[in-house]
Formats: structure tokens, C-alpha cells, sequence
């Protein structure tokens, strides 16, 4: 039997990332050997995990009988008692008869029965959502009785979904009601209530997995097909699809037995059956270009042109007719609604209305697959998506980023180009990030769209849409790469071409000075050098294209020893096992180009830079290695200089932000850009403006000026987490005389 504390450490781990975790990433911060790892999440008897493949990937989903009880109070009761519209951050009732108290003692005494006991409410909530069907938006009852007789359909207003699937004891291989949550009304129901589309993708197939072990149980087949609903769905920001109900039950030793799984990664083995079956949705390179070596057993998508749109409909994804009118379309910044036939009044396939800041088409679901996009892969991929970037003037035309212009011809701006903007984006598409032009300071945030003068606070719409490339030009390209192509084609060198807006000719940009040789693919910051310079300590065979690798360093080399020196000299009483170098290309960019940025503000001067100390909970590893700190998910301990990430000139100060219960302890070293600085402030979002200029703002903040000894960075891209120390205390010995 298995340590409760670690499955309890392992259901807090899942939750803490949104429910559910590729099982890499997971053993990769447990650090258990696999066949351990493998026989907790398997342990018969505890219901704790579901583990599935997806793709390549194979995901651990946090499960729990844990559940809220609907009444208000009940002596001795085994469910939490906690409000059900507090958990949906929508009760507004200032003296609630109901609890919002999860640490109350009888919800302690539940939580501790269930193990439950380290989670934080954030995770709890989590955990709740995609397993309680009580926090769901209400079961339509008419829907129900009979065979769907809701007067209302779409404008019911509960879902149409079957009451017995959600609680997993349906009872039929062949219902007749739905069993999508995935589908465009139900989800938009869920999103309404608070739950993401990450969280439905888990509660899709936390239930799937139910209903396939109730027919189980009652000795009906496993391997059967949903009578309602289509057999794939796709959420809107992850593109996952709805997994079949057949493949969810296998075991997951079957699954992973006969593959290298290593504590850093589950190799992906061409052999693996479920990869022909499970696709990505990404239209393959290969295929496209020529020829793809592993034929109908790729994973990817085999498509004739760089681009798919797809309508949702009651029977999965259909094709959209018109692809090339649609995406010439799309590729034009300043359309926002195709309107394929105005004069058609019973529209089919072949002539849509879709909305494009939706991605609808009436109440139906629209996506557009595409090729990986250009700055992820070398110059001799040519059949990449291009993607440009654009904000809107006040003359209201669509300027891409990079080729401003004055009403004399003359261009002006910043350096900031779609491709840079392109692999920002990419790296966090959440996220944001701060630039100037001219004399004025901007900052582009991703999740909104949107521009906005840090001064002035205008808000400007920004828009990311491809380059148009047609079917003649997918076969001129054919066969060819970027050096001998007998057409221009989509490679980091843009070539003058017609564009949806009229902005003037820009001059080349960089062209690479080496020819594409095979070195892993990886993203370039465009503006910088176009082969990418790398520190000359990095090994060179761990670069990845995304994400990073970690590795080890020697023990006898000068990095290590100057990392040790760093650290000792506040943490004497404490022993490093290992030292980890983070080597992510794409982050080590990002702060290159900021660097230059941070430069040319102060006229040519260098920027002050230090190597400083980060503790942080064992859950933050792999988001602050794969995508940089973020004060939101990591700097959760204070604000008290301002809600920024904070750093620390001395390793024993940091240390007390790690986890204390864990023997062996991870700190971070990060680089840092801490330029001019001034002392913090509780209020501040940003670093203040001096005091000669609005305009002119420091770029950080500090405890005290002199002698600072504690950094809070409000821009990310000022950091690069350069390093993880593994430690641990001395032990000390018991000398008898």
C-alpha cells in the first residue's frame, strides 16, 4: 500500500496545475522511480488518479469521492458543507447560511478522511469541479423524461446533457440523450459558470471513464460509441479532442509497461498503437512538402494546403468548402465577419457566415487548423504558417507591427516586428509585454488583444492573423525549400508583398548567414542576430525547440563552483547535491531582446545585471523552467514592495520560501535585468517614473538603495531562470566521549 502523504503530495501537485498533468512533467517533480510512481496511480482499491493517453502524451487527472453536501447542516455527515455559489465566485450575500469556511472542523474532519488535507482552496476547488457534478450548471429535467422533450432547445437556459452520465451510472451503451459537455451550448453553459475550457476537457473525461466502468461493471462492453454527440470535440484554446470511451479504460500499466519511461520524459515510441489512432491537430509538414515516411501512422493531420476550417457539427468536424475564400478572408486584419452569400437564405456547407473574433458560425463551433508557425522551425520549412501582427490606427487601418509610417514616407517605431511578437506569444500566450515607440511606452497584452499607452491609457485593438498563401502557391513550393524555391515563400527574410493595408515597402530584415543545417529547431527573436548566440558553457545537443532541458552540471567545472561560492555564503550549514543549468532558447531570446531594448532606452548604456536567488513550492518548477516567473502564480508569499516577482541578493532569505517539510530542498539562480531601481511601494503594479519624466520609468524596485538586498521585477522578460539547486541540511553527528 502507498504512503498517503505522497498521494496526497501527488493529488495536490495535479490540482495545483488545473486538474490534470502529463505524466512527464509529474514524475519529473516527484522524482519516485517509475515503477513506483506507476503503482500508486494504479493502486487498486484507491480511486485517486485516472491516467489516459492523448497524442504523444500520456495525462494523470486528479480524482475524489469527496463531495458537497446539499443541505445546510446534518450531524455526523461525511460530505463538505461549504456554499455552492462561493465556490463559482458569484455569492454576493453578505451573511450566507451556508459556509465558506473550507478549514471549518467538520470540513477538516472530511477533508482528512479523504486525504485531502494539503490542499489549498484554489485546489480544492479544482478537485471539486471535475468531480462533483453539484457544482455543475443545472440538468435540464425535461430534457431528461422522455425523449428530449425540452419546448425550449437552445434557449434553455440548463444543460441538455444525460442526468446519469454526469453522476456515472448510465446505464445504456446506446443512450439517447447527449453525453457531450464538449459540444458549442453545453460549454458555453460551463464557461458561464466558471469552469475553463481545460477543467471541461477533464470533467468530459472523468466522465467517459465513469460511464465506460458502470457498463463495465454490468458486464456490457467497454468499446462502445456515444449514441449522442460526436465521437470529437475540440475546445476552443487547446484544440484537444474528446477522447473515445474505448480508449480510457485500459490500464495504464498496458499503456506505459513497454515504454523507456524516465523520470524526465515518456519516450514516444512509433510503435505505440494509440498513435494512429489519437491525432494532433496540426496539419503535418512533411506531407505537405512531399512526403511523409510515416504514412498513415502519423499522428499529425494529412491535408493538401497549410490550412483546414472545420464547422462542429452533430456529427463531429466537417471540412468548410470554401477554404481559400474563407482564409483570404481571415488573412485581411480588418474583416471580421465572412459573409459568404449574402443572398442565401438556407445556408450550407458551402456558404457560412462565420464570425472571426468568435470563431462561430451562428451557434456552431468553427476552428481553423494550421502548419506550425514559421519562427518554430528553420528557414527550409516552407510550408509554415506565417503569422503578422497588427494594431488599428485612429483612421481605423490595420498597421502591421514594424512598418509604421509618417504621413512623410519615412518609417518610425520600434524594433517590435510580428516575428518577435510572434515568439513572445508563443512562449506565454497569456501574458504581455511592454515596448517603445518613439517617445511613447506601450504594452501589448495577448489575452485581450489589445495595446495600450502606459501613459495615456488609450487602448488600441491588436489582431494576429496569417499570411495568405493560395493552393498555386502550395504547389510552386512543393518539393522545394526556402534557397531554392522558385517563388518567395514564408521564411524569416520577409519579402515585399501585397498586404491586407497599405503600409510601405520595408526594408529586408537579417538574413542568416549560415545555411539550415541539422541542429534542433527552435524559435529565433527576430530583431536579434539571425542565428542565435547561446552561452558558451550550454550543450549544445540540449536545445530544444520548446521548453527546455536541464542539465546537470559538473561538480570540478568553474560554473559550478561560482554557483556553490553564491550560495554558501549564506547557507554554510547547508550541502548541494546537484546543480542544474536551465537551458530554454526561447526564454534566453526573449531576455536577449529585452536586454537590447532595456539598452538602447538608456542610449547605449549597459543595463545592470545580477545573478539572484528565487525559493519557490515544488509545484512552480516546471511552469517558472518552461514559461518564467510570473508574480501570479509564484510571488504568492507578499507584496509588500509591490505585485511583482521578488529576488534575493542572499540564498538564506529565499530559503525560506522553499518547502520546508521536503529533505531535499530546490532553490532558483535567475538573471536578472534590475537596471535603475527605487524603493518599492505595496501599490505599485510597475516601477514608477523618475522623477524628470513621466515617460521615463525605473525598472525595478528594491527594499532599501543602498545595499538592496531584495529585487522585485514587474516584466518577466527581465529574468531568465538560469539555474535549480538542489540542497539539503547537514546532518549533524552525535559525538559521545
Amino acid at each position: 500500500m502507498s504512503d498517503p502523504v505522497v498521494r496526497s503530495f501527488i493529488t495536490k501537485l495535479v490540482c495545483s496545475k488545473g486538474g490534470r498533468v502529463e505524466y512527464s512533467r509529474l514524475a519529473g517533480e516527484v522524482e519516485l522511480p517509475d515503477q513506483q510512481l506507476r503503482e500508486i496511480l494504479e493502486e487498486p482499491g484507491q480511486v485517486r488518479f485516472l491516467v489516459r493517453p492523448q497524442g504523444d502524451s500520456t495525462w494523470v487527472l486528479a480524482l475524489s469521492a469527496v463531495r458537497i453536501c446539499v443541505r445546510k447542516e446534518c450531524e455526523g455527515c461525511p460530505r463538505l458543507h461549504l456554499c455552492k455559489l462561493n465556490l463559482r465566485w458569484k455569492c454576493r450575500v453578505r451573511s450566507c447560511k451556508y459556509s465558506h469556511d473550507i478549514l471549518s472542523e467538520q470540513n477538516r474532519k472530511v477533508l482528512k478522511d479523504h486525504e485531502l488535507c494539503g490542499l489549498n482552496e484554489n485546489e480544492l476547488r479544482v478537485l471539486l469541479f471535475q468531480n462533483d457534478p453539484f457544482l455543475l450548471p443545472d440538468v435540464c429535467n425535461a430534457y431528461n423524461k422522455g425523449v428530449r422533450n425540452c419546448n425550449q432547445q437552445d434557449d434553455c437556459p440548463k444543460l441538455h446533457i444525460c442526468r446519469h452520465f454526469l453522476k456515472g451510472e448510465c446505464r445504456f451503451p446506446q443512450c439517447k440523450k447527449s453525453h457531450n459537455l464538449l459540444e458549442p451550448k453545453a460549454l458555453a453553459l460551463l464557461l458561464a459558470e466558471g469552469v475553463d475550457d481545460k477543467m471541461a476537457w477533464n470533467i468530459q473525461t472523468i466522465c467517459d471513464y465513469k460511464a465506460a466502468m458502470m457498463l463495465e461493471d454490468l458486464g456490457a462492453s467497454s468499446n462502445f460509441k456515444p449514441a449522442a454527440g460526436p465521437a470529437k470535440a475540440t475546445t476552443k484554446s487547446e484544440g484537444e479532442a474528446r477522447p473515445q470511451q474505448d480508449s480510457i479504460v485500459r490500464p495504464f500499466s498496458k499503456l506505459v509497461l513497454d515504454q523507456d519511461v524516465k523520470t524526465a520524459h515518456v519516450a514516444k515510441s512509433p510503435q505505440n498503437a494509440e498513435k494512429g489512432k489519437e491525432k494532433i491537430d496540426e496539419i503535418c509538414l512533411h506531407y505537405l512538402w512531399q512526403f511523409c515516411k510515416n504514412k498513415s501512422d502519423c499522428n499529425m493531420i494529412h491535408y493538401d494546403l497549410p490550412y483546414r476550417w472545420q464547422i462542429q457539427t452533430g456529427d463531429g468536424w466537417k471540412d468548410l468548402a470554401k477554404r481559400e475564400e474563407i482564409e483570404k478572408a481571415y488573412s485581411d486584419p480588418s474583416i471580421t465577419m465572412y459573409q459568404a452569400n449574402p443572398a442565401s437564405i438556407a445556408k450550407s456547407l458551402l456558404d457560412l457566415d462565420i464570425d472571426f473574433k468568435t470563431m462561430t458560425s451562428n451557434a456552431s463551433a468553427v476552428r481553423r487548423l494550421s502548419t506550425p508557425s514559421s519562427v518554430t522551425k528553420p528557414a527550409k520549412f516552407v510550408m509554415t504558417t506565417k503569422w503578422l501582427w497588427y494594431w488599428k490606427n485612429d483612421l481605423g487601418q490595420w498597421i502591421e507591427y514594424g512598418k509604421q509610417s509618417q504621413q512623410d514616407g519615412t518609417c518610425q517605431g520600434s524594433i517590435l516586428s510580428s516575428d518577435v511578437l510572434e515568439n513572445v506569444f508563443l512562449s506565454d500566450p497569456t501574458g504581455s509585454i511592454q515596448f517603445n515607440a518613439g517617445p511613447q511606452q506601450y504594452e501589448i497584452n495577448f489575452k485581450d488583444m489589445t495595446q495600450r499607452n502606459l501613459v495615456y491609457q488609450t487602448l488600441r485593438e491588436v489582431r494576429r492573423r496569417p499570411k495568405f498563401v493560395s493552393a498555386e502557391d502550395i504547389k510552386t513550393k512543393k518539393g522545394h525549400t526556402s534557397a531554392s524555391a522558385p517563388t518567395p515563400v514564408p521564411a524569416p527574410t520577409p519579402v515585399p508583398a501585397p498586404t491586407p493595408v497599405p503600409t510601405p515597402t520595408p526594408a529586408p530584415a537579417p538574413t542568416p548567414t549560415s545555411p539550415a543545417a541539422p541542429t534542433p529547431a527552435r524559435p529565433l527573436v527576430y530583431g536579434l542576430p539571425s542565428t542565435p548566440s547561446y552561452p558558451g558553457t550550454w550543450d549544445p545537443l540540449a536545445l530544444p525547440a520548446i521548453g527546455y532541458k536541464a542539465v546537470k552540471l559538473n561538480q570540478l567545472s568553474y560554473e559550478y563552483m561560482e554557483i556553490e561560492k553564491l550560495f554558501q555564503k549564506t547557507m554554510s550549514n547547508y550541502v548541494i547535491h546537484k546543480i542544474r543549468r536551465i537551458q530554454n532558447p526561447s526564454l534566453w531570446q526573449v531576455y536577449q531582446w529585452q536586454k537590447e531594448q532595456m539598452k538602447k532606452k538608456r542610449r547605449g548604456q549597459n543595463v545592470e545585471e545580477k545573478l539572484l536567488f528565487h525559493g519557490t513550492s515544488l509545484s512552480s518548477l516546471e511552469a517558472i523552467c518552461n514559461d518564467n516567473f510570473d508574480w501570479r502564480i509564484c510571488g504568492t508569499n507578499g507584496t509588500v514592495l509591490g505585485k511583482g516577482s521578488y529576488f534575493a541578493r542572499d540564498a538564506q532569505y529565499s530559503h525560506n520560501y522553499c518547502r520546508q517539510d521536503a529533505k531535499e530542498k530546490i532553490m532558483f539562480v535567475a538573471q536578472v535585468l534590475v537596471g535603475d531601481f527605487t524603493v518599492g511601494n505595496p501599490t505599485y503594479t510597475r516601477p514608477p517614473p523618475k522623477s524628470f519624466g513621466v515617460l521615463n520609468c525605473y525598472d525595478s524596485c528594491v527594499d532599501k538603495i543602498a545595499d538592496p538586498s531584495i529585487f522585485v521585477i514587474f516584466e518577466k522578460h527581465q529574468i531568465y531562470p538560469a539555474y535549480m539547486i538542489h540542497y539539503s541540511e547537514k546532518e549533524n553527528k552525535c559525538i559521545l566521549s
